[in-house]
């Protein structure tokens, strides 16, 4: 896959290889893990456009300009905690990003 990854689908590549080793390496060989991180990155871009605009509905029609960015990072710190974050390997707790 020659689909160039955003900085979604590299933070979640830096997170796994720092505290999800074992998933990383189960995941296959560099392609299926190149494949896989892609995806994600496309899916996670996706999902935040969506949340955010679902949350800015909630928002009334003339406050929306203004807070459109603070509710788009709300959404991606959400998308994020649901697909990026995932819990840590026994033992990588420790480790810094």
């Amino acid at each position: 896959m020659a689909t160039q990854m955003s900085r979604h689908g590299r933070l979640a590549r830096e997170y796994w290889e720092t505290y999800r080793p074992q998933a990383l390496a189960s995941l296959g060989s560099q392609e299926d893990q190149e494949t896989h991180f892609v995806r994600l990155d496309l899916r996670v871009g996706e999902r935040i456009g969506e949340l955010a605009e679902e949350m800015l509905r909630e928002v009334p029609v003339g406050e929306r300009a203004a807070v459109r960015k603070a509710v788009r990072m709300q959404a991606q710190e959400l998308v994020y905690d649901q697909e990026i974050f995932l819990p840590k390997e026994p033992g990588t707790e420790h480790r810094e990003m």
